[in-house]
């Protein structure tokens, strides 16, 4: 389905139309809800189905190839990364796994000074949107990630599609139905269907995870994993 679909779909679905009107070209069609509002709907659907179901793996994008350099241990993550799954130096074969910096205060006290060759792990809960390798690497190299993520662009064109695949794209339409009849407004505010459409929206793509949880999923310990013991 394109963006324009989108928007048709849920202007049948919410009855959003007048009975009679006859479209006039260079004249707006008098619709409750305008079509800039409607794809501000449409992307926030395809994220928020994203967050919730796991929806896109990334292994190509140019930011699962991140390089870096010798002396600097930090590796900035695109914020359209919500999971890293898998990541190696490219001219090794081991995965690094991960391990918080205070469990690598517990293992290895002054840690942070610590330089070398081949990173052994990568850091997690040290910087914002970031990893950090463990040993300083003293050579320059690249890294290789599958990453889980949220769509790469926001669609714009009426013929942009999502990313997501299409079986999916009906369900979007839901989120902008809850969206649309949650607004504050006396002709449009509708609890009851904005509730029906949540309920539809969360039994195709799962339910909604908090800022709280997603951090945790960035920053997580594979705990039965000792890289450095």
């Amino acid at each position: 389905m394109t963006l324009a679909d989108l928007i048709t779909l849920f202007r049948e679905e919410a009855f959003d139309s007048l009975p009679g009107y006859i479209p006039v070209v260079g004249v707006p069609a008098p619709y409750q809800w305008s079509d800039s509002i409607l794809k501000l709907y449409a992307n926030e659907a395809q994220i928020e189905a994203c967050r919730r179901a796991d929806l896109l793996l990334d292994s190509a994008s140019s930011f699962c190839k991140p390089a870096f350099t010798s002396g600097d241990p930090i590796i900035p993550l695109d914020p359209r990364i919500v999971d890293v799954k898998r990541i190696r130096d490219v001219s090794q074969y081991v995965q690094l796994q991960p391990i918080s910096a205070l469990e690598m205060d517990r293992k290895r006290p002054g840690w942070e000074m610590h330089t070398g060759t081949i990173p052994l792990c990568v850091v997690t809960e040290y910087q914002t949107n970031a990893l950090r390798l463990y040993p300083i690497p003293m050579r320059d190299g690249e890294l290789t990630m599958t990453v889980q993520r949220l769509p790469l662009a926001d669609m714009v064109a009426d013929t942009d599609t999502p990313e997501i695949r299409p079986e999916y794209h009906p369900a979007l339409v839901q989120w902008m139905l809850y969206r649309a009849y949650s607004k504050q407004d006396t002709e449009t505010c509708d609890p009851a269907k904005a509730e029906k459409a949540l309920a539809k929206f969360t039994q195709e793509f799962g339910e909604a995870r908090s800022a709280r949880n997603e951090t945790w999923r960035r920053n997580r310990v594979e705990t039965h994993i000792d890289p450095i013991a």
